[in-house]
C-alpha cells in the first residue's frame, strides 16, 4: 500500500485531445456514410416484439422529419423529451430527432406509479411527453400531479384528438427544421439514462454530446458492437444508448427486446439469429444452467456480452463448457461513466487467444477479469478503511476518470446537474470493489453497499452466491446479511432449485461450511423460493430480497 496515486492505464494508448467536439448527430451521420450503409437496405434497430424495423438509409432524412415537427410543437434547444414506452425501434429515430434540436431525451421503467413518473418530470421539467396505448393511462394521471402544461405525443391511436401521433411527425416535411442550433458538446444534456434503482430511486444521469461521441470514437474500444448484437437492455438505460450509438458506428444492426421475457429469449435468439447477445448475469445464471438449451441450435452465436454486474466464477466456466464455440466477453461500464472496460481489449503484440477467459484467485476467492480500460480511461483503487492507494492484487474501491463520465445527476430544484461522489482531482468513485492484477487486467468483486460486517469483518454477498452457484441442484441464488446480536449480520441465502432437485436447507449449509471461512457461512439460513426479485435494470434485487426476509419474520 502507499499513499501515492497508482494509475492503471489502458494498453492502448491515444491522444485525448483527439476526441471530436461536435454535436453527436453530425459524428454518427458522417459514421453512417464512412460505413456506406446510408444506401443499403440493413436495418439499423429491430424491435423484436413489435417487428418494427428503423433503416440505416432513412435516418437521416426521417430524423430531420422528426426534428421539424418537434419544433412546429414547440420543442427548442435544451428541452427534454420524456417517455415511458415499451417501443425500442422508431424510439430511437424519435431520439436523433431530439438531438438535432439540441435537446434531450429521459425514459422510464413502464410500470413506475404516478407520483414516481411525476417526480421524474419535475427534475427534467420535461414539458413533452412520448407515450404508447399501455403506457397512456397512467401518465395521464401524472399530468394531474404536474404544475405546468405538457403535450403528449403516442405510439398507438389512444382516441384523444390533442394526442400527437409519431407516424404525423414522421410524415411532416422537414422544412420548420432550425437550420443552425448552437450546441454545446460539452455542456449541451442529451440523455439521462436512469440507474438501475439497486439501491433506492432512480437516479437521472445526464451525459452530454462529448460523452457519447467519446463512447462511439474509438473503433477497439467499442469491437463487442462490431457485429449484429441482440439487447434486453431497457429503452431508457445506458445500455440503449451504448448500443444504438455504437452500432451506427459499426453499421451493424441491434435486435432490441422491448419486453424481456426468459421463456421467450432462446425462441427470439433463434428466430433473428444475431451473432453477438448482451447478457445480464442474473439471465445468464438462468441460460448457462437452462435443461432446455441443447435443444436450440445456437451455431451462428460468436459471442455473449455480460454486462451489469460480473459473472461468477462457476457459471462463466459452465457458459464455456456448454458453448465451447461462443466467446465470453466481460464489460465493466456503469450509467454514471458508460464504458470503462472490456476483455477484447488486447495488449500491442500480445493478443489473447478468443477462448481464453482470465481468472485469479484473490483472498481465497476465483475471480473473474472484466478486461483492460478502455482508451482515454484511467483508474486507480483506493482502500476503503485507509484512503491509501493500492497496488495490483490489493482490493479497494475503484475510481475512474474518462472523458464519458456523467455531468452530474438531475435533482428536483437544481438548475444544473449535481455532481455526487467525486475526488477533487475529477475521478468518479465507483462505489465497486476491486483489484487489478499485473497486466492491468480488472475484477470487479462487489459493490461496497452490499458488503455487510460481521463482527469486525466485511463479507462480500457475491463471493458467497458464487459458491452456492456450484452445488448441481442450485438454479438461481440471492444472499443477504441479517441482523444478529452476537455477530451484528449475518448472511442468508434464498434459493430458486433446479427441477426435479432434492437438496435441503442442512446439505446447502454444509456445502458451503466445507468452502468458506466462518465468517463467510449461511449463519441466516437458507429459504427455498420459486422465483428471485429482479430490480429494473434486470439484477438480482437484493432490496427486495431483505423485504421478503422482514415480511417472513
Amino acid at each position: 500500500m502507499t499513499s501515492e496515486p497508482i494509475i492503471f492505464k489502458s494498453p492502448l494508448e491515444r491522444d485525448p485531445s483527439n476526441l471530436p467536439e461536435c454535436p453527436i448527430f453530425d459524428f454518427l451521420l458522417k459514421r453512417i456514410k464512412d460505413q456506406g450503409v446510408d444506401k443499403t437496405n440493413r436495418p439499423w434497430v429491430v424491435d423484436t416484439t413489435t417487428g418494427a424495423k428503423v433503416y440505416f438509409k432513412d435516418i437521416e432524412t426521417d430524423s430531420k422529419r422528426v426534428a421539424s415537427a418537434l419544433t412546429r410543437l414547440g420543442f427548442g434547444h435544451r428541452d427534454f423529451l420524456y417517455f415511458v414506452t415499451y417501443e425500442t425501434a422508431v424510439l430511437y429515430l424519435v431520439q436523433l430527432g431530439v438531438w438535432r434540436l439540441g435537446g434531450g431525451v429521459r425514459g422510464s421503467f413502464q410500470t413506475e406509479t404516478p407520483e414516481e413518473f411525476a417526480r421524474q418530470l419535475r427534475e427534467t421539467q420535461a414539458r413533452f411527453i412520448l407515450v404508447d396505448k399501455e403506457t397512456f393511462p397512467v401518465i395521464k394521471k401524472t399530468i394531474q400531479l404536474l404544475t405546468w402544461e405538457v403535450k403528449l405525443i403516442s405510439f398507438d391511436d389512444v382516441g384523444e384528438a390533442d394526442v400527437t401521433l409519431v407516424n404525423s411527425l414522421l410524415e411532416d416535411d422537414g422544412s420548420a427544421m432550425p437550420e443552425k442550433v448552437d450546441i454545446k458538446p460539452k455542456e449541451d444534456v442529451i440523455c439521462a439514462p436512469n440507474t438501475s434503482a439497486s439501491t433506492g430511486l432512480p437516479k437521472g444521469v445526464c451525459h452530454t454530446h462529448f460523452s457519447l461521441t467519446s463512447l462511439a470514437f474509438d473503433p477497439e474500444a467499442i469491437d463487442v458492437f462490431r457485429l449484429s448484437f441482440m439487447t434486453p437492455a431497457s429503452n431508457y438505460a445506458i445500455g440503449s444508448y451504448m448500443a444504438t450509438c455504437c452500432s451506427i458506428s459499426y453499421g451493424t444492426t441491434i435486435f432490441q427486446l422491448g419486453k424481456f421475457q426468459k421463456e421467450k429469449f432462446l425462441d427470439l435468439l433463434t428466430e433473428h439469429r444475431p451473432a453477438n447477445t448482451l447478457m445480464y448475469p442474473f439471465v445468464c445464471n438462468w441460460f448457462a444452467r437452462c435443461d432446455e438449451l441443447d435443444q436450440y441450435d445456437l451455431s451462428f452465436l460468436e459471442s455473449i456480452t455480460i454486462a451489469g454486474a460480473v459473472l461468477d466464477a462457476t457459471t462463466t466456466e459452465l457458459m464455456a463448457k456448454r458453448l465451447p464455440h461462443v466467446e465470453i466477453i466481460q464489460l465493466y461500464g456503469m450509467t454514471e461513466l458508460i464504458n470503462v472496460t472490456n476483455t477484447r481489449i488486447e495488449t500491442p503484440n500480445n493478443k489473447l487467444s478468443k477462448e481464453k477467459i482470465i481468472m485469479r484467485e484473490n483472498q481465497g476467492e476465483m475471480c473473474v477479469s472484466s478486461g483492460k480500460l478502455v482508451p482515454y480511461v484511467v483508474a486507480r483503487v483506493v482502500d476503503v478503511d485507509t484512503g491509501e492507494f493500492q497496488g495490483p492484487n490489493k482490493r479497494g474501491e475503484i475510481c475512474v476518470k474518462s472523458p464519458m463520465t456523467m455531468k452530474g445527476y438531475l435533482r428536483e430544484g437544481c438548475n444544473e446537474p449535481v455532481m455526487d461522489d467525486f475526488t477533487d482531482d475529477g475521478y468518479y468513485k465507483t462505489g465497486d470493489i476491486g483489484f487489478f492484477d499485473e497486466d492491468s487486467n480488472i475484477y470487479v468483486v462487489e459493490r461496497t453497499k452490499f458488503l455487510f460486517k460481521y463482527q469486525v469483518w466485511s463479507v462480500s454477498p457475491t463471493e458467497i452466491e458464487s459458491v452456492i452457484k456450484q452445488h448441481p441442484g442450485v438454479l438461481e441464488v440471492g444472499v443477504i446479511d441479517i441482523p444478529d446480536l452476537a455477530n451484528s449480520n449475518v448472511a442468508k441465502a434464498f434459493v430458486r432449485k433446479k427441477p426435479n432437485a432434492t437438496c435441503t436447507a442442512e446439505e446447502l449449509i454444509k456445502f458451503v461450511a466445507d468452502r468458506l471461512i466462518e465468517r463467510k457461512q449461511l449463519h441466516g439460513g437458507v429459504v427455498f423460493v420459486d422465483k428471485l426479485p429482479e430490480s429494473k435494470g434486470n439484477k438480482l434485487d437484493r432490496i427486495a430480497l431483505k423485504k421478503l426476509e422482514k415480511g417472513g419474520q
